[in-house]
């Protein structure tokens, strides 16, 4: 995905203000250690979403390791208001602040932790997800463990290589969790989208990957595409109640768009550590959604009659907040 150079926390009050004609708020605290705000492009949404609590989300988004700004919020709606509040992360690991975070989903069997990803690696470099706990009274998060994506394809200057954007994750023991990552396609070493997983272990803190989760399973979204092998066929993950798996693909034409986003039934999850998703044969239930670039997947809020929920990552024109019903 071609990033916007700068983030700001304006970004943060376009990424709400698009969103609702209802009262917004937005907490203006400094966000960061040595905040330092450039006015000057009011780009950037959510490249990733995940349920906090009935009406809250935590927010990832994608900032290269050399740009400042916000990597972490809480998003609020309710039916009178939507708000945005950064979270400040009290400690990275030994590679240093995140690297485009593309994805977030609650670690299962847990109430505020959670395991965001970073895209992939670059030169070898990041390419990691990082198990979070977050305090939702003080909107500090702390880093409790950091784990190394493997290297399937190298991200370099001439190459586009693992471009994870979805992660879910579900419970295999209590010490084990499944992990399934959505890498996006449109690329030309991979032009699908790949569905992968692998084993975290809580305990010894480590991430394996099978290498039948390697290979993992391809998939090819239906769609009004601009060009079927460019377009990206997963870029969000959100796991429902029955065990559905339901996904996001998007259309990517530059910063100034149009935008198209598809939102589908992929599959279902199941407790098996060799094959945890059954993907369904043929992609019947999804929805077209013009004019979005949808990167953040999740469920609806409490009192917005909706499926689901999506964030987008509109480029030159910000981001927004949306609910959606699904046939």
């Amino acid at each position: 995905m071609k990033l916007n150079f700068y983030f700001s926390l304006i970004c943060l009050i376009t990424f709400i203000a698009c969103s609702t004609q209802k009262k917004v708020v937005t907490d203006t605290k400094p966000v960061e250690t040595k905040p330092q705000i450039d006015a000057t492009k009011l780009g950037g949404g959510a490249s990733g979403m995940a349920i906090l609590d009935e009406q809250s989300y935590v927010g990832v988004y994608d900032l290269k390791n050399f740009q400042k700004g916000i990597r972490v919020s809480v998003i609020k709606v309710t039916e009178e208001e939507l708000s945005v509040r950064p979270i400040v992360i009290e400690n990275w690991d030994n590679e240093g602040i995140s690297s485009d975070l593309e994805s977030i989903c609650k670690v299962p069997g847990t109430e505020n932790e959670f395991f965001a990803s970073e895209s992939g690696n670059w030169q070898g470099k990041f390419g990691r997800i990082f198990h979070i706990r977050i305090n939702p009274t003080t909107f500090v998060g702390t880093i409790i463990n950091s784990v190394k994506l493997p290297i399937i394809n190298r991200n370099d200057f001439d190459m586009t290589g693992d471009q994870y954007e979805a992660i879910t994750s579900i419970s295999y023991s209590d010490t084990e969790k499944i992990i399934i990552l959505g890498e996006r396609g449109g690329s030309k070493i991979n032009p699908n989208g790949i569905v992968r997983w692998g084993v975290y272990n809580v305990e010894k803190k480590t991430f394996e990957m099978s290498p039948a989760g390697k290979e993992g399973i391809q998939v090819q979204v239906p769609g009004n595409w601009t060009d079927n092998t460019k377009n990206r066929d997963i870029t969000d993950f959100y796991v429902d109640k029955a065990g559905k798996i339901w996904a996001s693909a998007s259309d990517d034409l530059g910063d100034a768009g149009p935008f198209y986003s598809v939102i589908y039934q992929l599959g279902t999850i199941q407790k098996d550590k060799n094959n945890p998703i059954q993907v369904v044969s043929e992609i019947t239930n999804y929805k077209e959604v013009n004019g979005f670039k949808i990167e953040a997947l999740s469920g609806p809020a409490k009192g917005i009659k909706s499926t689901l929920s999506f964030a987008t990552e509109d480029e030159n024109y910000g981001g927004v907040w949306r609910p959606i019903l699904m046939d």
